[in-house]
């Protein structure tokens, strides 16, 4: 059963990135603002993108440590928000405003591991994208190689062509023994 798991979770991305694609016209091309006629790279992005762990039904934090269980599934949320206000305590409910036209969102993970190689990424594996404020992802020990160690998670902003715009803080997911 483990050898069919990278096959299944690489086609749930690949899906993802065809839905995205297709509504991506759809999306990108509801508004036109005077800045939207330059090359996305040469806009001026103001803006920033906050990210938080949560095992179960606990906080929302910046680091945690969990106890690796190789025979069992250990499932944490990871989740990214565009324009978060400081002030407002962190939910993943809603986005704080809209991400810049003709952008999205990737979550990325460092180590690799068993998350999704991109060139444009060197060091980091993709684990999941959006095209809206808002991206959230439910991981487990599975896309970390059952390994215990030290683990990063990102959340960046990229333009059409893949270009880094940004990126988040990083928050940190330690197995243990």
């Amino acid at each position: 059963m483990r050898r069919y798991t990278r096959p299944v979770r690489r086609a749930i991305l690949f899906v993802a990135a065809v839905s995205l694609a297709l509504t991506w016209p759809l999306v990108s091309g509801a508004s036109r603002q005077a800045d939207s006629a330059k090359p996305v790279a040469r806009r001026a992005v103001a803006g920033h993108i906050t990210v938080r762990l949560r095992y179960k039904n606990g906080p929302w934090v910046t680091k945690l440590s969990l106890r690796l269980n190789k025979d069992r599934l250990n499932a944490f949320n990871v989740c990214g928000v565009w324009n978060w206000p400081t002030a407002r305590r962190f939910t993943c409910l809603a986005a704080g405003s809209q991400l810049p036209a003709r952008t999205s969102v990737r979550i990325e993970q460092s180590p690799i591991a068993e998350a999704m190689r991109r060139p444009d990424s060197p060091g980091w594996g993709m684990v999941g994208l959006a095209s809206s404020p808002l991206v959230k992802v439910v991981l487990s020990n599975t896309e970390t190689g059952n390994r215990y160690g030290t683990f990063y998670y990102r959340v960046s902003l990229r333009d059409v062509a893949g270009k880094i715009l940004l990126t988040s803080n990083k928050v940190t997911l330690v197995w243990h023994k």
